[in-house]
């Protein structure tokens, strides 16, 4: 199993970038120090996929952030990706397994304690848990489970679970007491104008 030494994961939505690009922002990220990279780019066809999956990877390979794709082991596998994010509805971890071997990462999102279980028990090497709070990314699944649902979430993983909905720093010291091993984060850092400066607050923030 890869190790994961990340507390902080970005994970993207160009939706949320407020007209800048992507990549440039992804940049200014991985310059600044982020640790890792979950694309999550789900409506793009994919040919235009493939082609930002290979820009971004160009910018995080060299200082060694792994990218993590949503769902498309094949893209992984072609692209040479650090590991795949499936959904609780997508492919079973077991499969992913099989065709990405033991060294990449496989990450499973999760909305019920049931659901946690079912990844651990199915090997995933990391937990995806939320919506915690409310934000309007997250609403079509349901409403906040708020922090004791992960708490409950955090004692029935024996992989790290990472804390994801309405995330900002203010609230990453309530999801590690928590349990949570990390958070993940899309607009409380794509919509920031300094990334860098972002980045910082939350490196700060889940080092107390």
């Amino acid at each position: 199993m890869p190790p994961i030494d990340f507390r902080l994961l970005l994970v993207t939505d160009r939706h949320q970038t407020r007209g800048g690009p992507l990549p440039e922002i992804l940049h200014h990220a991985v310059v600044a120090g982020l640790p890792a990279i979950q694309l999550r780019e789900r409506d793009l066809p994919t040919g235009e996929l493939l082609s930002l999956a290979q820009e971004i990877h160009a910018l995080a390979e060299p200082r060694a952030v792994p990218l993590i794709l949503n769902d498309r082991v094949d893209l992984v596998l072609a692209l040479n990706l650090g590991g795949v994010h499936l959904r609780s509805d997508s492919l079973p971890v077991s499969s992913a397994r099989r065709l990405l071997g033991p060294d990449r990462l496989i990450g499973v999102s999760t909305h019920s304690v049931e659901e946690v279980r079912r990844g651990n028990q199915e090997g995933a090497d990391y937990i995806i848990f939320g919506p915690i709070f409310d934000t309007a990314s997250k609403r079509s699944y349901g409403p906040p489970l708020g922090l004791d649902l992960l708490a409950a979430a955090c004692r029935e993983s024996t992989v790290p679970v990472f804390a994801i909905g309405g995330i900002t720093c203010e609230r990453v010291g309530d999801a590690r007491r928590a349990g949570a091993h990390g958070v993940a984060v899309i607009g409380a850092l794509l919509t920031r104008d300094d990334i860098g400066e972002a980045l910082r607050e939350f490196t700060d923030a889940l080092q107390m």
